[in-house]
């Protein structure tokens, strides 16, 4: 085994060839400038539909990055932890393929990266934006209101997934939820077992995607959120009694 990266990258990308031709190598460029000082020591995984829907895997093999079919029924949170799970890196960056996440912004988080045990991308802090349409703010304002005062969260954007997290707390994770919602779930099962876990948001713009059509189905959304709250709810207070009787 060769020694672990100082980065990995995971890029969890259902039919998104025509994303990852430019942002895969936009992501090189980032990451092996010397301002970062990473050099060559990073990784880029990229968590495909579970059979070949596009050329991703093609586009993958031509821009030097690690791509994988998901294990099992396609999912953003099969993808998501399935790409933990192949990651290799000191740090880890979940990032969106679709261009919604700029990949300029990780030299901000690399910079950064010593300040906090999370950094998160957000949009609802001050010089926070989001390019979204008025049905996906009003959707993601709701549940980022409702999560933080649910669960006693201190974070203004509890659901974008542009994050970067230390690796071996990240892969310690018991991850269940399979939808957008694994994203909340990460947030609170690292802000609950790790009492002080230090999080701290940069301001971020989030942009339209470049190409393809969306993935989320908002039916599901809904009923996955819900759902997700309660079992974070009931995760939270039985680890702080545990806690308490420590």
């Amino acid at each position: 085994m060769t020694s672990a990266p100082a980065l990995s990258v995971v890029i969890p990308a259902r039919e998104e060839a025509e994303n990852l031709r430019w942002l895969l190598p936009a992501l090189h460029q980032v990451l092996s400038s010397p301002a970062l000082g990473i050099g060559t020591n990073y990784e880029i995984v990229v968590i495909d539909a579970h059979e070949k829907l596009d050329d991703s895997a093609e586009v993958c093999a031509a821009h030097g990055a690690i791509h994988q079919y998901g294990e099992g029924a396609s999912s953003y949170g099969g993808a998501i932890q399935q790409g933990i799970r192949a990651s290799r890196g000191e740090r880890v960056v979940i990032m969106d393929a679709d261009g919604s996440h700029s990949p300029g912004f990780i030299a901000k988080f690399w910079a950064d990266r010593d300040a906090a045990d999370l950094l998160i991308a957000s949009r609802y802090i001050e010089g926070g934006e989001t390019d979204n349409p008025a049905i996906l703010i009003w959707m993601s304002l709701a549940i980022n209101v409702v999560f933080r005062w649910a669960l006693g969260l201190r974070v203004a954007d509890v659901s974008n997934s542009f994050r970067l997290y230390r690796g071996d707390d990240l892969r310690a994770l018991k991850l269940t939820c399979t939808h957008f919602d694994t994203v909340e779930e990460i947030l609170v099962k690292l802000s609950v077992l790790h009492p002080g876990y230090r999080i701290r948001e940069i301001p971020f713009r989030f942009e339209q995607r470049k190409a393809g059509a969306t993935k989320r189905d908002l039916l599901a959304f809904a009923f996955s959120y819900a759902a997700t709250l309660w079992q974070l709810w009931k995760l939270k207070h039985a680890t702080t009694r545990e806690l308490r009787k420590k």
